[in-house]
């Protein structure tokens, strides 16, 4: 006997929303970067609108849904300060004598973790395999959606002005950046 999926009610589910939204008005006020905002806050809105979406089709189990609405707060809040400058990291990089403001990195890490139990539910729901193909496969989608915003970052720095296409892709003069964020982002979800 399979054992019952446990789904949060619409009210937890409208509570969490909530408690997103006010998070990211809160994190709207007065950011570092108006423009970098705007493009750093495309990925969690589009993110929530493809799940409000799914759920008529699709519906996650409670942890999942937490793990979901925890990573949005982690990309609107380095949207806020853009990930090279997002607090408490820039006072761990001077208290430490870093090189650089480590957010970015715990971002792409957090990629992989919380989001590799939601990506494996929807894989178990389309594809029969054994349960180390399904944490294989589960590792190599959260690597591409990692290599694919690498992409997107490349991208809106080819194509915007320099200043604000540095301040997206926030390599901090790092030349492996986008191998450090691919790499953590398989690392969490392992």
């Amino acid at each position: 006997m399979e054992p019952t999926k446990e789904i949060p009610s619409g009210l937890e589910l409208i509570v969490l929303l909530c408690l997103y939204l006010t998070g990211f008005s809160l994190l709207a006020i007065n950011p570092h970067d108006r423009s970098d905002w705007a493009l750093e806050n495309l990925f969690p809105l589009s993110q929530l609108v493809a799940v409000i979406i799914a759920y008529r089709y699709y519906k996650f189990t409670r942890l999942s849904y937490y793990m979901i609405f925890l990573y949005l707060f982690v990309q609107s809040w380095g949207g806020h300060f853009t990930y090279a400058e997002a607090a408490p990291f820039n006072w761990i990089r001077d208290h430490f004598h870093l090189g650089r403001n480590h957010y970015d990195r715990l971002a792409h890490f957090m990629l992989g973790f919380l989001l590799g139990i939601p990506i494996r539910e929807i894989l178990m729901q389309v594809i029969q395999a054994s349960r180390r193909w399904l944490n294989f496969i589960t590792a190599a989608m959260v690597l591409a959606i990692g290599a694919f915003y690498e992409l997107i970052e490349w991208w809106v720095a080819v194509l915007a002005t320099p200043n604000l296409g540095d301040k997206f892709l926030g390599t901090q003069g790092d030349i492996w950046d986008t191998q450090w964020d691919m790499f953590l982002a398989l690392v969490g979800a392992i």
